[in-house]
Protein backbone atom coordinates (compact mmCIF):
# COMPACT_ATOMS: atom_id res chain seq x y z
CA UNK A 1 0.00 0.00 0.00
CA UNK A 2 2.67 2.46 1.11
CA UNK A 3 4.79 1.53 -1.92
CA UNK A 4 1.57 2.39 -4.05
CA UNK A 5 1.02 5.91 -2.43
CA UNK A 6 4.73 6.75 -2.98
CA UNK A 7 4.33 5.50 -7.04
CA UNK A 8 1.43 7.71 -7.11
CA UNK A 9 2.77 10.72 -5.35
CA UNK A 10 6.29 10.87 -7.32
CA UNK A 11 3.43 10.17 -10.28
CA UNK A 12 1.93 13.36 -9.65
CA UNK A 13 4.93 15.00 -8.69
CA UNK A 14 6.84 14.51 -12.02
CA UNK A 15 3.24 15.43 -13.77
CA UNK A 16 3.30 18.78 -12.10
CA UNK A 17 7.40 20.05 -12.43
CA UNK A 18 6.48 18.78 -16.27
CA UNK A 19 4.04 21.62 -15.93
CA UNK A 20 6.15 24.01 -14.57
CA UNK A 21 8.79 23.45 -16.60
CA UNK A 22 6.27 23.98 -19.91
CA UNK A 23 5.15 27.11 -17.50
CA UNK A 24 8.41 28.87 -17.54
CA UNK A 25 9.91 28.36 -20.85
CA UNK A 26 6.07 29.63 -22.08
CA UNK A 27 6.96 32.95 -19.84
CA UNK A 28 10.65 33.44 -21.14
CA UNK A 29 8.79 33.46 -24.97
CA UNK A 30 11.16 29.79 -26.24
CA UNK A 31 9.41 27.02 -27.02
CA UNK A 32 8.59 24.45 -23.88
CA UNK A 33 10.74 20.70 -24.27
CA UNK A 34 8.30 18.16 -22.46
CA UNK A 35 10.72 14.67 -21.24
CA UNK A 36 7.93 12.50 -20.97
CA UNK A 37 8.00 8.88 -20.04
CA UNK A 38 4.56 6.99 -20.44
CA UNK A 39 3.22 7.46 -16.88
CA UNK A 40 3.89 10.38 -17.13
CA UNK A 41 2.32 11.24 -20.06
CA UNK A 42 -0.67 9.18 -18.87
CA UNK A 43 -1.02 11.19 -15.74
CA UNK A 44 -1.03 14.99 -17.43
CA UNK A 45 -3.69 13.11 -19.62
CA UNK A 46 -6.32 12.34 -17.15
CA UNK A 47 -5.30 16.01 -15.60
CA UNK A 48 -6.13 17.96 -18.71
CA UNK A 49 -7.89 15.36 -20.91
CA UNK A 50 -11.46 17.27 -21.87
CA UNK A 51 -13.14 13.91 -21.89
CA UNK A 52 -11.62 13.16 -18.56
CA UNK A 53 -12.43 16.53 -16.55
CA UNK A 54 -16.08 15.86 -18.18
CA UNK A 55 -16.12 12.80 -16.46
CA UNK A 56 -15.63 14.64 -13.08
CA UNK A 57 -18.03 17.01 -13.64
CA UNK A 58 -20.59 14.59 -14.67
CA UNK A 59 -20.46 13.25 -11.59
CA UNK A 60 -21.03 16.22 -9.74
CA UNK A 61 -23.66 17.23 -11.59
CA UNK A 62 -25.56 13.46 -10.82
CA UNK A 63 -24.57 13.94 -7.25
CA UNK A 64 -26.62 17.23 -7.06
CA UNK A 65 -29.44 15.45 -8.57
CA UNK A 66 -29.59 13.19 -5.96
CA UNK A 67 -29.71 15.35 -3.22
CA UNK A 68 -32.62 17.05 -4.84
CA UNK A 69 -34.11 13.46 -4.67
CA UNK A 70 -33.28 13.30 -1.39
CA UNK A 71 -34.99 16.36 0.13
CA UNK A 72 -37.91 14.83 -0.84
CA UNK A 73 -37.82 12.44 2.14
CA UNK A 74 -36.27 14.68 4.27
CA UNK A 75 -37.83 16.90 7.03
CA UNK A 76 -38.38 20.33 5.56
CA UNK A 77 -37.93 23.01 8.19
CA UNK A 78 -38.94 26.52 7.69
CA UNK A 79 -39.80 29.51 9.06
CA UNK A 80 -41.89 32.75 8.95
CA UNK A 81 -42.97 36.07 10.74
CA UNK A 82 -45.29 39.12 9.62
CA UNK A 83 -46.96 41.99 10.95
CA UNK A 84 -50.11 43.55 9.21
CA UNK A 85 -53.07 46.00 9.51
CA UNK A 86 -56.51 44.41 8.94
CA UNK A 87 -59.57 46.04 7.49
CA UNK A 88 -62.37 44.08 6.38
CA UNK A 89 -65.77 45.11 5.13
CA UNK A 90 -68.13 42.60 7.03
CA UNK A 91 -71.16 42.67 4.59
CA UNK A 92 -69.00 41.23 1.90
CA UNK A 93 -68.31 38.37 3.76
CA UNK A 94 -72.02 37.65 4.60
CA UNK A 95 -72.56 39.42 7.88
CA UNK A 96 -75.00 41.89 9.21
CA UNK A 97 -76.67 42.49 12.20
CA UNK A 98 -78.95 39.94 11.65
CA UNK A 99 -76.35 37.30 11.91
CA UNK A 100 -75.77 38.44 15.37
CA UNK A 101 -79.44 38.22 16.02
CA UNK A 102 -80.43 42.01 15.71
CA UNK A 103 -77.60 43.40 17.86
CA UNK A 104 -77.51 47.19 17.51
CA UNK A 105 -74.14 48.97 16.92
CA UNK A 106 -72.54 46.34 15.10
CA UNK A 107 -70.77 48.14 12.11
CA UNK A 108 -70.58 46.61 8.89
CA UNK A 109 -66.85 47.82 8.28
CA UNK A 110 -64.27 46.94 10.93
CA UNK A 111 -60.66 48.07 11.25
CA UNK A 112 -57.87 48.81 11.10
CA UNK A 113 -56.43 46.27 13.41
CA UNK A 114 -53.13 45.30 13.77
CA UNK A 115 -52.12 41.43 13.26
CA UNK A 116 -48.74 39.81 13.85
CA UNK A 117 -47.63 36.28 13.71
CA UNK A 118 -44.16 34.46 13.62
CA UNK A 119 -43.77 30.57 13.65
CA UNK A 120 -41.70 27.83 12.74
CA UNK A 121 -43.56 25.18 10.33
CA UNK A 122 -42.13 21.28 9.68
CA UNK A 123 -42.90 18.98 7.14
CA UNK A 124 -42.25 15.41 6.83
CA UNK A 125 -43.02 13.07 4.63
CA UNK A 126 -44.02 9.61 6.30
CA UNK A 127 -44.58 7.76 2.89
CA UNK A 128 -44.02 8.94 -1.12
CA UNK A 129 -43.46 5.74 -2.90
CA UNK A 130 -43.22 7.90 -5.94
CA UNK A 131 -39.81 10.25 -4.15
CA UNK A 132 -38.52 6.49 -2.77
CA UNK A 133 -38.24 5.47 -6.10
CA UNK A 134 -36.68 8.73 -7.58
CA UNK A 135 -34.52 8.77 -4.76
CA UNK A 136 -33.27 5.09 -5.70
CA UNK A 137 -32.96 6.12 -9.40
CA UNK A 138 -30.59 9.09 -8.26
CA UNK A 139 -28.35 6.46 -6.64
CA UNK A 140 -28.02 4.06 -9.46
CA UNK A 141 -26.78 7.62 -12.04
CA UNK A 142 -24.21 7.86 -9.42
CA UNK A 143 -23.13 4.73 -9.52
CA UNK A 144 -23.42 5.24 -13.71
CA UNK A 145 -21.29 8.25 -13.53
CA UNK A 146 -18.63 6.52 -11.42
CA UNK A 147 -18.43 3.71 -14.11
CA UNK A 148 -18.36 6.32 -17.16
CA UNK A 149 -15.75 7.51 -15.06
CA UNK A 150 -13.70 4.85 -15.28
CA UNK A 151 -14.80 4.20 -18.87
CA UNK A 152 -13.52 7.76 -19.41
CA UNK A 153 -10.00 7.50 -17.78
CA UNK A 154 -9.43 3.65 -19.51
CA UNK A 155 -9.95 5.60 -22.96
CA UNK A 156 -7.98 8.78 -22.36
CA UNK A 157 -5.10 6.54 -20.71
CA UNK A 158 -5.42 4.00 -24.12
CA UNK A 159 -5.54 7.63 -26.48
CA UNK A 160 -2.02 8.93 -24.40
CA UNK A 161 -0.49 5.53 -24.49
CA UNK A 162 -1.61 4.93 -28.41
CA UNK A 163 -0.18 8.71 -29.06
CA UNK A 164 2.73 8.03 -27.10
CA UNK A 165 3.35 4.64 -28.98
CA UNK A 166 2.61 6.39 -32.53
CA UNK A 167 5.74 8.88 -32.27
CA UNK A 168 8.05 6.04 -30.95
CA UNK A 169 6.97 4.23 -34.17
CA UNK A 170 7.16 7.28 -36.11
CA UNK A 171 10.91 8.51 -35.03
CA UNK A 172 12.06 4.77 -36.15
CA UNK A 173 10.31 5.04 -39.50
CA UNK A 174 11.81 8.96 -39.89
CA UNK A 175 15.47 6.90 -38.64
CA UNK A 176 15.15 4.26 -41.12
CA UNK A 177 13.92 6.92 -44.02
CA UNK A 178 16.98 8.69 -43.39
CA UNK A 179 19.51 5.90 -42.98
CA UNK A 180 17.96 4.85 -46.75
CA UNK A 181 18.36 8.76 -47.46
CA UNK A 182 21.94 8.41 -47.19
CA UNK A 183 22.20 5.00 -48.97
CA UNK A 184 20.52 6.18 -52.39
CA UNK A 185 23.13 9.37 -51.84
CA UNK A 186 26.03 6.82 -52.11
CA UNK A 187 24.42 4.46 -54.26
CA UNK A 188 24.29 7.57 -56.73
CA UNK A 189 27.40 8.74 -55.93
CA UNK A 190 28.79 5.27 -56.71
CA UNK A 191 26.48 5.53 -59.87
CA UNK A 192 28.63 8.87 -60.92
CA UNK A 193 31.79 7.34 -60.12
CA UNK A 194 31.30 4.10 -62.09
CA UNK A 195 29.82 6.15 -65.08
CA UNK A 196 33.15 8.70 -65.26
CA UNK A 197 35.44 5.03 -65.28
CA UNK A 198 33.42 3.71 -67.75
CA UNK A 199 31.69 1.48 -66.29
CA UNK A 200 28.37 2.28 -65.92
CA UNK A 201 25.10 4.17 -68.20
CA UNK A 202 23.22 7.44 -68.09
CA UNK A 203 19.95 5.40 -67.54
CA UNK A 204 21.98 3.65 -64.01
CA UNK A 205 22.42 7.52 -63.40
CA UNK A 206 19.12 8.55 -63.56
CA UNK A 207 17.39 5.53 -61.77
CA UNK A 208 19.58 6.52 -58.95
CA UNK A 209 18.73 10.32 -59.21
CA UNK A 210 15.13 8.89 -59.04
CA UNK A 211 15.74 6.58 -56.42
CA UNK A 212 17.04 9.56 -54.47
CA UNK A 213 13.97 11.68 -55.22
CA UNK A 214 11.59 9.54 -54.33
CA UNK A 215 13.85 8.63 -51.01
CA UNK A 216 13.54 12.36 -50.30
CA UNK A 217 9.62 12.80 -51.01
CA UNK A 218 9.44 9.10 -48.28
CA UNK A 219 11.40 11.18 -45.51
CA UNK A 220 8.92 14.62 -45.82
CA UNK A 221 6.10 12.31 -45.74
CA UNK A 222 7.55 10.19 -42.33
CA UNK A 223 8.64 13.48 -40.41
CA UNK A 224 5.07 15.21 -41.23
CA UNK A 225 3.67 11.68 -39.77
CA UNK A 226 5.70 12.73 -37.19
CA UNK A 227 5.00 16.00 -36.12
CA UNK A 228 1.38 15.18 -36.65
CA UNK A 229 1.84 12.76 -34.01
CA UNK A 230 3.41 15.31 -31.76
CA UNK A 231 1.03 17.80 -31.83
CA UNK A 232 -1.91 14.70 -31.28
CA UNK A 233 0.13 13.73 -28.34
CA UNK A 234 0.23 17.16 -27.15
CA UNK A 235 -3.61 17.83 -27.57
CA UNK A 236 -4.37 14.55 -25.63
CA UNK A 237 -2.03 15.38 -22.79
CA UNK A 238 -3.26 19.09 -22.85
CA UNK A 239 -0.23 20.99 -23.36
CA UNK A 240 0.93 23.74 -25.53
CA UNK A 241 1.20 23.25 -29.69
CA UNK A 242 4.32 24.33 -29.16
CA UNK A 243 6.06 22.49 -26.60
CA UNK A 244 8.71 20.20 -28.55
CA UNK A 245 8.13 16.32 -26.89
CA UNK A 246 10.66 14.04 -26.38
CA UNK A 247 9.91 10.94 -24.88
CA UNK A 248 12.04 9.11 -22.81
CA UNK A 249 10.56 5.05 -23.29
CA UNK A 250 11.70 3.20 -26.59
CA UNK A 251 9.65 0.24 -28.19
CA UNK A 252 10.38 -2.80 -26.90
CA UNK A 253 9.00 -6.84 -28.09
CA UNK A 254 7.02 -8.33 -25.74
CA UNK A 255 5.96 -11.63 -26.44
CA UNK A 256 2.40 -12.42 -25.56
CA UNK A 257 0.08 -15.35 -26.84
CA UNK A 258 -3.40 -15.54 -26.83
CA UNK A 259 -5.92 -16.41 -24.20
CA UNK A 260 -9.02 -18.65 -24.10
CA UNK A 261 -11.49 -16.38 -25.85
CA UNK A 262 -14.45 -17.61 -23.29
CA UNK A 263 -12.15 -16.25 -20.57
CA UNK A 264 -11.47 -13.39 -22.64
CA UNK A 265 -15.16 -12.73 -22.87
CA UNK A 266 -16.17 -13.37 -19.58
CA UNK A 267 -13.75 -10.74 -18.33
CA UNK A 268 -14.76 -8.25 -20.34
CA UNK A 269 -17.92 -8.77 -19.66
CA UNK A 270 -17.53 -8.48 -15.86
CA UNK A 271 -14.81 -5.90 -15.66
CA UNK A 272 -15.82 -3.23 -18.32
CA UNK A 273 -16.85 -0.02 -16.52
CA UNK A 274 -18.42 1.01 -19.70
CA UNK A 275 -20.64 -2.45 -19.84
CA UNK A 276 -21.29 -1.58 -15.95
CA UNK A 277 -22.19 1.92 -16.36
CA UNK A 278 -24.94 0.60 -18.96
CA UNK A 279 -26.45 -1.48 -16.49
CA UNK A 280 -26.48 0.91 -14.02
CA UNK A 281 -28.63 3.02 -16.40
CA UNK A 282 -30.91 0.70 -16.61
CA UNK A 283 -31.49 0.52 -13.33
CA UNK A 284 -31.91 4.12 -12.91
CA UNK A 285 -34.35 3.93 -15.74
CA UNK A 286 -36.35 0.91 -14.33
CA UNK A 287 -36.43 3.08 -11.04
CA UNK A 288 -37.84 6.38 -12.69
CA UNK A 289 -40.49 3.89 -14.61
CA UNK A 290 -41.73 2.76 -10.98
CA UNK A 291 -41.21 6.43 -10.10
CA UNK A 292 -43.44 7.31 -12.91
CA UNK A 293 -46.00 4.10 -11.88
CA UNK A 294 -45.76 5.37 -7.99
CA UNK A 295 -47.42 8.47 -9.04
CA UNK A 296 -51.11 6.60 -8.22
CA UNK A 297 -49.96 5.38 -5.07
CA UNK A 298 -51.81 7.85 -2.04
CA UNK A 299 -49.14 9.41 0.03
CA UNK A 300 -48.75 10.26 4.29
CA UNK A 301 -46.80 13.39 5.10
CA UNK A 302 -46.74 14.87 8.87
CA UNK A 303 -47.10 18.52 9.44
CA UNK A 304 -46.59 20.85 12.29
CA UNK A 305 -46.27 24.33 12.85
CA UNK A 306 -45.63 26.51 16.51
CA UNK A 307 -45.25 30.08 16.62
CA UNK A 308 -46.75 33.55 18.30
CA UNK A 309 -49.74 35.48 17.79
CA UNK A 310 -50.88 38.56 19.06
CA UNK A 311 -51.26 42.66 18.03
CA UNK A 312 -47.74 43.44 17.43
CA UNK A 313 -44.90 41.97 18.68
CA UNK A 314 -44.73 43.04 22.00
CA UNK A 315 -48.62 43.26 22.65
CA UNK A 316 -51.00 40.49 23.36
CA UNK A 317 -48.29 37.16 22.32
CA UNK A 318 -50.10 34.19 22.92
CA UNK A 319 -48.07 30.55 21.18
CA UNK A 320 -50.25 28.80 19.34
CA UNK A 321 -49.47 25.50 17.14
CA UNK A 322 -51.03 23.34 14.39
CA UNK A 323 -49.95 19.46 14.20
CA UNK A 324 -51.51 17.02 11.88
CA UNK A 325 -51.23 14.35 9.12
CA UNK A 326 -52.11 14.70 5.45
CA UNK A 327 -52.93 11.71 3.40
CA UNK A 328 -52.76 12.57 -0.73
CA UNK A 329 -54.81 10.33 -2.45
CA UNK A 330 -54.75 10.80 -6.57
CA UNK A 331 -57.80 10.81 -8.30
CA UNK A 332 -57.33 12.31 -11.55
CA UNK A 333 -54.63 14.87 -13.06
CA UNK A 334 -55.00 15.04 -16.68
CA UNK A 335 -53.51 11.91 -18.05
CA UNK A 336 -49.88 13.44 -16.12
CA UNK A 337 -49.10 10.36 -14.29
CA UNK A 338 -49.80 8.04 -17.70
CA UNK A 339 -47.73 9.96 -19.91
CA UNK A 340 -44.59 9.82 -17.36
CA UNK A 341 -45.16 6.13 -16.89
CA UNK A 342 -44.75 6.12 -20.90
CA UNK A 343 -41.96 8.21 -21.32
CA UNK A 344 -40.04 6.13 -18.37
CA UNK A 345 -40.66 3.13 -19.72
CA UNK A 346 -39.76 4.40 -23.43
CA UNK A 347 -36.24 5.23 -21.20
CA UNK A 348 -35.87 2.10 -19.54
CA UNK A 349 -36.37 0.19 -23.19
CA UNK A 350 -34.08 2.47 -24.82
CA UNK A 351 -31.11 1.59 -22.11
CA UNK A 352 -31.74 -1.74 -22.46
CA UNK A 353 -31.20 -1.61 -25.99
CA UNK A 354 -28.00 0.14 -25.94
CA UNK A 355 -27.22 -2.56 -23.24
CA UNK A 356 -27.46 -5.16 -25.07
CA UNK A 357 -25.75 -3.15 -28.48
CA UNK A 358 -22.91 -2.86 -25.89
CA UNK A 359 -22.49 -6.84 -24.82
CA UNK A 360 -22.45 -7.35 -28.89
CA UNK A 361 -19.70 -4.65 -29.60
CA UNK A 362 -17.75 -5.86 -26.75
CA UNK A 363 -18.43 -9.95 -27.56
CA UNK A 364 -17.22 -8.74 -31.64
CA UNK A 365 -14.08 -6.62 -29.87
CA UNK A 366 -13.14 -9.74 -28.12
CA UNK A 367 -13.12 -12.18 -30.79
CA UNK A 368 -11.84 -9.64 -33.19
CA UNK A 369 -8.54 -8.91 -30.95
CA UNK A 370 -8.19 -12.78 -29.95
CA UNK A 371 -8.51 -13.63 -33.67
CA UNK A 372 -5.80 -10.64 -34.51
CA UNK A 373 -3.29 -12.20 -32.02
CA UNK A 374 -3.87 -15.50 -33.12
CA UNK A 375 -3.48 -14.40 -36.62
CA UNK A 376 0.22 -12.74 -34.94
CA UNK A 377 1.18 -15.64 -33.01
CA UNK A 378 0.40 -18.04 -36.23
CA UNK A 379 2.60 -15.39 -38.37
CA UNK A 380 5.58 -15.80 -35.83
CA UNK A 381 5.07 -19.79 -35.92
CA UNK A 382 5.03 -19.80 -39.45
CA UNK A 383 8.25 -17.33 -39.64
CA UNK A 384 9.65 -19.59 -37.20
CA UNK A 385 8.83 -22.79 -38.67
CA UNK A 386 10.45 -21.18 -41.87
CA UNK A 387 13.72 -20.19 -40.15
CA UNK A 388 14.07 -23.48 -38.89
CA UNK A 389 12.72 -25.34 -42.25
CA UNK A 390 15.55 -22.87 -43.47
CA UNK A 391 18.44 -23.53 -41.51
CA UNK A 392 17.79 -27.28 -41.80
CA UNK A 393 18.42 -27.34 -45.44
CA UNK A 394 21.25 -25.28 -45.12
CA UNK A 395 22.61 -27.74 -42.22
CA UNK A 396 21.61 -30.37 -45.21
CA UNK A 397 23.29 -28.55 -47.83
CA UNK A 398 26.24 -28.11 -45.59
CA UNK A 399 26.05 -32.07 -44.76
CA UNK A 400 26.18 -33.11 -48.55
CA UNK A 401 28.52 -30.35 -49.72
CA UNK A 402 30.99 -31.60 -47.02
CA UNK A 403 30.40 -35.10 -48.36
CA UNK A 404 31.12 -34.33 -51.94
CA UNK A 405 33.99 -32.75 -50.48
CA UNK A 406 35.34 -35.68 -48.73
CA UNK A 407 33.94 -38.05 -51.83
CA UNK A 408 36.14 -35.40 -54.02
CA UNK A 409 39.50 -35.49 -51.56
CA UNK A 410 38.98 -39.60 -51.66
CA UNK A 411 39.04 -39.75 -55.34
CA UNK A 412 41.61 -36.95 -55.64
CA UNK A 413 43.85 -39.38 -53.24
CA UNK A 414 43.07 -42.21 -55.10
CA UNK A 415 44.14 -40.87 -58.27
CA UNK A 416 47.16 -39.48 -56.62
CA UNK A 417 48.20 -42.80 -55.28
CA UNK A 418 47.31 -44.68 -58.42
CA UNK A 419 49.20 -41.78 -60.70
CA UNK A 420 52.14 -42.48 -58.09
CA UNK A 421 52.17 -45.85 -58.23
CA UNK A 422 52.09 -45.82 -61.93
CA UNK A 423 55.12 -43.16 -61.94
CA UNK A 424 56.81 -46.12 -59.50
CA UNK A 425 56.34 -48.71 -61.68
CA UNK A 426 57.25 -46.65 -65.32
CA UNK A 427 60.48 -46.02 -63.42
CA UNK A 428 60.74 -49.30 -62.01
CA UNK A 429 60.89 -50.32 -66.12
CA UNK A 430 63.29 -48.00 -67.19
CA UNK A 431 65.60 -49.04 -64.47
CA UNK A 432 65.03 -52.82 -65.69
Amino acid sequence: MIGRLWHRNTSVSAACLVLLTAAACRALGQPAQLTLTLSQAVELALRHNLQALLAEERIAEVRGQREISLSAVLPNLSGSAYQMSVTANLAAMGFSADTFGGLPGIPTFVGPFNRFDARLQLVQTIFNLASIRHLQAGSRAVEASRHARQAAVQQVTAAAALAYLTILEAEQVVAAEEANLQLAQRLLDLALNQRRAGVATGLDVARAETRLAGQRVRLAQAQTHLETARLNLARILGVPMSARVVLTERLRFLSEWPSDPEETLRRALADRPDLRAAQEHVRAAQAERKAAQAGWVPSVSFFADYGSSGLKPNQINLPTRNVGVRIDVPLFNGGRTRAETAIATSRQRQAELQLNDLRAEIEKQVMEGTEEVRREARARVEQLADKVSREAEAAERARVEAALAAESERIRREAEEQAAMARQAAEDQIRA
